[in-house]
């Protein structure tokens, strides 16, 4: 292939995939080969930095040099002929044609081998497959572009760029366009359910071929994941889940990705498109290879748009003739219906010795995290004792103002804390190349305006908020945009399996907007500002359905009863933690306390409450927080079905909790998601206050959670 071929064929493929809904036009008409291409493309670091098109040209270059597995199978579609390509004009194309040519210079092009004289004997301006968008279909019949002559113009549509001279350019590069889509298109299906609201019984299968007790060192075998009602006996893991469907909704396409550092996995996802029958129109097929002997980690991880949905652990002790263990981890498979886009998405698993790291839109292989529990928690304290020192302070306590000097100490403490634990987890005394891989990508994932981070853990409970991202400490002036909770949303998952569908990240305010407040009155008695009475005052004047109390009863009977409306319960009081977490507690009016373990015996997680309340805990003036306290009452909440949990991670001075909590929620009545709130807040009362507190605020909830329709 010449230079100007391959700068042709990088062209079109960087102008498709920029296009809008382009993944979702690419999963439904093209082969694997080309969706794979575009994922591994999307999800290079370099792709979101190419400001031209000429850039992004380049970087769909260097992703094909550099995976030769992707490359071979693009190579494969290209072999197989089902090529089409069309011509026109563009003058973006020309310019970017006429730059990559020039900076590829003598760059290989080792993924291509184009079939130029069939092609050029085939098609051309006058052969009926030769459509005008620059993307045609072999075999497509019509000029125009359509699929198989029947089906509507495809939404992208980059143009050729015209010959020079009057005299025919090089053969112009295909770009795949298969007579028939890999993966059907979603049809109505008569049979199908149609009504609003279905549940459909369903069953995620892992499928080895072959006997699946039995595996050799270096045998190839092949995994398939697929969607049906019913598995066979080849299945290794099988998870029955209720898939919710809206009408208006024929698939949904989930990605499917193997993590593996035992087994040779392929490096990039692959699409699963879930139809309304339950069962999956196609399956995910991988090749894998056993790397040794003994026990063998293979991770099949389910996302949606790059968000968490679903991970299955199934080990196999390779050599020997034995049963693989299955674990399971995340959401029911109809919550990918609520799902929408992360950024990046990290997930964390305790195992022996440390934590593993799954990181799939950076390696296909888990990371060794050698760090243990102990060290973990000693850094997590390391940060937390820089807040409480401040919080502590008399003046900061009883002042929502914090002073120049104050503010400007308190960064130069914090930033050394919060960099000391981006460093342990990510560096460490014993540093690995894949590892620093992954501390480059999130510094650099995370270097744009502003991104979605998600973290999906379990006992991992570190303040992502609060880490401080720098290569080097001590390379550039301080700043609190290093902190990533001051830059962008951080969503937090607990790593546990709850069988339930989530609620839709919408908490709808008519007929009315059900909030129940409890308090703990005695702070008042502490606090010459009385934030419990301003807060009365506050949600009196609200215009929602208010119910108030202060008793433990209040909460363990009216507020946890499955016969409760609450969209959204509010706390304010004292929160304990305790090293059991089932011994950690909250304190209300009078001294009342009730523990975990309480809570779980006389408000049990089996009673589900079906309203989905927001649940905050503004547990200020509480200095016996830690970690352990959240490990255990997050996963409660959620099990009893809140949407999700927002609290603090030490004790929070009262005044600074009560102003922060009714800007909160004055944000987001007016209709804004829940993440943009919180980090809009944690800068505006840093700009304006000159106070970083709301840095102490964790979300473990879906971050896009609106109230809908907007309160006045």
């Amino acid at each position: 292939m010449s230079t100007e071929e391959r700068a042709f064929e990088v062209v079109v493929l960087a102008m498709s995939f920029r296009r809008e809904n382009a993944r979702a036009d690419i999963a439904e008409y093209f082969p694997p080969s080309v969706l794979a291409l575009y994922d591994a493309v999307v999800a290079d670091p370099r792709w979101d930095k190419a400001a031209t098109l000429a850039e992004a040209a380049l970087v769909v270059d260097d992703v094909l040099n550099e995976n030769d597995d992707l490359a071979a199978a693009y190579q494969a579609s290209v072999d197989a002929g089902e090529m089409g390509f069309g011509d026109g004009e563009d003058a973006e194309m020309d310019a970017a044609m006429a730059e990559v040519t020039r900076m590829l210079g003598d760059r290989p092009a080792r993924h291509i081998d184009l079939p130029t004289q069939d092609l050029a004997e085939s098609a051309g301006p006058d052969d009926p497959s030769y459509g005008s968008d620059g993307l045609g279909m072999a075999g497509g019949g019509a000029s125009d572009g359509l699929l198989g002559g029947e089906e509507p113009v495809r939404p992208w549509e980059p143009q050729m760029p015209p010959t020079v001279g009057g005299e025919a350019g090089p053969p112009p590069p295909p770009v795949v366009a298969p007579p028939a889509p890999a993966v059907p298109p979603a049809v109505p299906d008569a049979a199908a359910p149609s009504a609003s609201g279905d549940t459909i019984a369903t069953v995620l299968n892992a499928e080895l071929d072959g006997d699946r007790t039995r595996l050799t060192t270096g045998e190839k075998r092949q995994l398939s994941v697929f969607f049906d009602e019913s598995a066979s006996g080849a299945a290794v893991a099988s998870i029955g889940v209720g898939v919710p469907i809206a009408a208006s909704q024929q698939t949904i396409d989930l990605e499917v990705q193997l993590l593996s550092a035992d087994f040779t996995v392929p490096p990039v996802p692959q699409i699963l498109r879930l139809a309304r029958d339950g069962a999956s129109v196609n399956r995910a097929i991988f090749e894998i290879t056993p790397l040794h002997e003994g026990a063998s980690l293979l991770s099949v991880v389910v996302n949606v748009k790059g968000n968490f949905l679903q991970r299955l652990d199934m080990t196999f002790d390779v050599g020997t003739v034995a049963e693989p263990a299955v674990e399971q981890f995340g959401r029911p498979a109809g919550a990918a219906e609520v799902l929408e886009k992360r950024d990046a998405t990290l997930q964390f698993k305790p195992v022996a010795g440390g934590y593993l790291l799954f990181a799939p839109q950076v390696t296909s292989e888990p990371v060794m995290i050698w760090i243990t529990p102990d060290e973990l928690e000693a850094r997590i304290e390391g940060v937390r004792a820089v807040l409480l020192a401040s919080v502590s302070k008399e003046e900061n306590a009883f002042n929502l103002d914090l002073t120049e000097a104050e503010r400007d100490a308190l960064l130069k403490e914090l930033a050394f804390e919060g960099f000391l634990l981006y460093e342990s987890i990510f560096v460490g005394s014993t540093p690995s190349p894949e590892l620093a891989k992954v501390a480059a990508w999130l510094r650099d994932e995370l270097s744009a305006d502003v991104a979605t981070l998600q973290v999906v853990s379990k006992g991992f409970p570190v303040p992502w908020p609060l880490m401080y991202l720098a290569e080097r400490f001590d390379a550039a002036p301080l700043s609190w945009d290093n902190f990533i909770g001051m830059r962008h949303v951080v969503e937090q998952i607990p790593l546990e399996w709850f069988d339930q569908t989530p609620p839709a990240p919408t908490i709808a305010s008519a007929p009315d907007l059900a909030v129940r407040a409890l308090y703990n009155d005695g702070i008042d008695a502490q606090m010459p500002s009385h934030p419990v009475a301003a807060q009365r005052t506050y949600w009196e004047g609200r215009g929602v359905a208010l119910t108030e109390g202060t008793t433990v009863d209040e909460l363990k009977s009216a507020a946890l009863a499955p016969t409760s409306t609450d969209k959204v319960l509010y706390l304010y009081c004292h929160a304990v933690a305790k090293k059991d977490p089932l011994d950690s507690h909250l304190i209300l009016s009078g001294e009342q306390s009730i523990t975990l373990g309480q809570l779980r015996v006389f408000a049990s997680p089996q009673d589900r409450l079906p309203s989905h309340p927001l649940v905050f805990l503004n547990a200020c003036e509480s200095g016996e927080l830690s970690a352990n306290f959240y490990a255990g009452f997050v996963p409660y909440f959620l099990a009893k079905g809140a949407r999700g949990v927002i609290g603090t991670e030490c004790k929070t001075p009262g005044l600074f909790a009560s102003e922060w909590a009714k800007a909160f929620f004055d944000e987001l009545f007016a209709g804004k998601t829940l993440g943009t709130v919180v980090l809009e807040l944690r800068r505006r009362f840093l700009e304006q206050h000159r106070n970083p507190y709301g840095l102490l605020y964790g979300v473990q909830c879906d971050v896009d959670t609106v109230v809908t329709p907007a309160l006045a």
